[in-house]
């Protein structure tokens, strides 16, 4: 692994930039083979356990690719594409049988947790001499030339250089980041969804949002929160208030489940998961989830075999993206995008728990077939453009209120209107407020309850089923509209500014 200070970027020239270090991007480049790439990492790349099963049990149970695949387009309620979903189950038995071929699964079977499974990956492309792993860099702009990406703006701290290259896959993460109280410290606030929106992607679906419903409502140590893993609540779950009422929720789906928890903070009361019934008999073995769940409960307190637990919900997957096919293939020539931050069709509007780690072990593998398969184009030249690009304005504490209030387990149009029209004053210099501005439209725009996604203004399902596709150049006058709509004339002045870069982030040759 090199340095940010001492990598030179003239000799990585022509290779390929995956952008993000965690297990999307990860694959990706181990599935180049011994194709030169250049993986960055805007800070050290963490991946935190969501509580699930071990990962043997999430990606391989009972039923296979075939009941995957119905059960997956049952909860994607219209949206997921078939071919999508045909093709990814039909290569997951595939996939999982190529990463076993490592010694790590070989010899020790599948790790327990996704952020095992991360440690193995950053361990095995640190010996592999194709792979030139930069840390604490960032993704500013793409550079377009004639409408094909040529050269990424990479920064490290207040300098910045840039990379000839004719493939830049993205594989950050969602925007989960933006509310504020993810249980997790991989969440980020959308800035590689922000700058191919910026670049002219198109980007789909951004109002899709999955929720976990019973996440501690206490501090965890440092940043994170522990999740309740989903074999203790699937089936039966016990909600208690603060005065020890009583609600059987059991049967209820995890998205309903998270607008009932959703309630009770709203309302200003606490609410309490008992899980102590299910873990009446529950074998305990050491080292595996159900043990590693227990020791952290006890590490701040708690023990959910004597007690309920204080929770509250958290954005924990961000299903809406920059619109890709299962190959990471975007609306932008010589762009890809594979994990969190691309909308494929998988999901459709909610995703199957093991869903978005499956597509991202399918898909990391076709995305690097497809970018080696590319047709290779000449080289050209862009380090002496200076682009002017945006550079994200710690404007998060300002956000996160206006998202959690807009965009949480239930949304309602006015609330979206108030953040919108917020919102879009910060737009045009921060691209995290870009990305809150796109999913808010989003939801505004989709009048319907369907999936993760649920208007109280608009409760049922609507008769036809669409996506939500936008692109930057025309949020500005998307605001304009919704504030006529509206008769709020007040808001057009700072909503008309919104998105006036879009000439000033194309720079030409």
């Amino acid at each position: 692994m090199v340095t940010a200070h001492t990598v030179n970027l003239e000799k990585l020239r022509g290779q390929p930039l995956i952008v993000g270090a965690g297990i999307a991007g990860a694959l990706v480049a181990l599935h180049m083979n011994d194709a030169p790439c250049v993986l960055i990492a805007g800070r050290e790349p963490q991946v935190t356990d969501m509580g699930s099963d071990s990962l043997s049990t999430l990606l391989k149970e009972a039923g296979g690719a075939t009941e995957r695949a119905a059960r997956t387009l049952r909860a994607a309620k219209g949206l997921a594409r078939l071919d999508v979903v045909q093709c990814i189950m039909g290569r997951m038995d595939q996939a999982l049988a190529g990463l076993e071929k490592y010694d790590f699964i070989r010899t020790h079977g599948w790790p327990e947790s996704e952020s095992a499974l991360h440690a193995i990956l950053l361990g095995i492309l640190a010996k592999r001499p194709n792979v030139t792993i930069i840390p604490s860099t960032a993704l500013r702009q793409l550079i377009l030339v004639e409408g094909h990406v040529r050269g990424a703006v990479l920064a490290t701290g207040d300098k910045t250089g840039i990379l000839d290259t004719g493939a830049v896959i993205m594989a950050g993460s969602g925007a989960c980041g933006l509310f504020g109280d993810d249980p997790g410290l991989s969440h980020g606030a959308g800035s590689c969804m922000a700058i191919a929106a910026r670049a002219g992607a198109k980007l789909r679906d951004m109002e899709f949002v999955q929720f976990h419903p019973f996440v501690m409502s206490i501090e965890t140590g440092g940043k994170s929160r522990l999740a309740v893993p989903y074999p203790l609540w699937a089936e039966h779950a016990l909600l208690l208030d603060e005065t020890g009422n009583r609600q059987d929720v059991s049967g209820k789906e995890q998205d309903e489940l998270a607008r009932i928890v959703q309630h009770y903070g709203d309302a200003g009361r606490s609410v309490f998961l008992d899980i102590r019934k299910q873990l009446v008999g529950l074998p305990v073995i050491a080292g595996d989830w159900l043990d590693h769940f227990l020791q952290q409960c006890m590490s701040i307190g708690l023990d959910p075999r004597r007690e309920a637990l204080p929770v509250k919900t958290a954005a924990t997957f961000h299903i809406g993206g920059i619109q890709a096919d299962a190959a990471g293939r975007t609306s932008l020539s010589g762009l890809w995008a594979c994990g969190e931050c691309a909308s494929t069709g998988l999901h459709g509007a909610s995703t199957l728990a093991g869903n978005p780690l499956l597509e991202m072990i399918v898909c990391g593998e076709m995305v690097a077939e497809s970018v080696l398969n590319q047709s290779k184009n000449t080289l050209i030249d862009v380090s002496m453009i200076t682009p002017e690009f945006s550079v994200p304005n710690g404007v998060g504490e300002m956000l996160r209120p206006l998202v959690k209030m807009a965009l949480g387990p239930v949304r309602e149009g006015f609330s979206l209107r108030q953040a919108l029209f917020r919102v879009s004053r910060l737009a045009s210099c921060d691209d995290a407020a870009l990305i809150a501005q796109m999913m808010i439209i989003s939801a505004y725009q989709r009048q319907e309850s369907r999936g993760v996604h649920f208007r109280s203004d608009f409760t049922g399902e609507a008769g036809s089923v669409h996506h939500t596709d936008l692109c930057a150049k025309a949020l500005a006058a998307m605001v304009r509209s919704i504030a006529y709509d509206v008769h709020d004339l007040n808001t057009l002045d700072s909503a008309g500014s919104v998105t006036t870069m879009d000439r000033r982030h194309q720079p030409s040759s």
